[in-house]
């Protein structure tokens, strides 16, 4: 693969998978919240929905972020410059990864237990108002997380203009 289709292919995988995360947050929790009046089908819902962006998502960052060490490598070997750019661009998308696991995780895990509890038949202890809450609250982490891959794809796009 050439190193130009391999940055191509990095900043277009990189929008694509940013553009994929950030729909949940703006079109998919919206829809949740305006059309689920029970908290049991709220968690349920959500956990669908995380499901599968699970079986998708870190994928695609793991291999957005090899297609950037791909290029980075090429263009350090070439003795370019623009080669810390696309190192930049890749540890940027792939630290969506380990954010998730630092500021993610707590109110992933609420969420979890929530949904199983309910889905055994056990009350949830909060009304829809506080876990819609909670969704929001979720929301808002990851469309913060969403916008890693998309800072890696605009540096990944200018990287050989800007800095070669």
């Amino acid at each position: 693969m050439s190193t130009t289709s391999a940055q191509a292919t990095a900043v277009v995988t990189g929008s694509f998978l940013s553009g994929a995360m950030i729909s949940l947050s703006l079109m998919a929790v919206p829809v949740l919240l305006d059309t689920t009046t029970e908290p049991t089908q709220l968690f349920f819902q959500w956990r669908r929905m995380y499901h599968y962006g699970h079986q998708v998502l870190p994928t695609m960052a793991v291999a957005t972020t090899l297609l950037y060490a791909y290029t980075a490598s090429k263009r350090r070997r070439a003795q370019k410059p623009s080669w810390a750019v696309f190192a930049l661009a890749g540890t940027i998308t792939v630290s969506m990864i380990p954010f998730t696991w630092l500021c993610m995780v707590p109110t992933n895990n609420v969420l979890f237990g929530l949904e199983a509890a309910t889905r055994l038949g056990e009350p949830s202890g909060m009304g829809i108002e506080e876990a819609q809450a909670l969704l929001v609250k979720w929301s808002w982490l990851h469309f913060t997380r969403s916008l890693m891959p998309l800072m890696g794809a605009i540096l990944g796009s200018l990287g050989e203009t800007v800095w070669n």
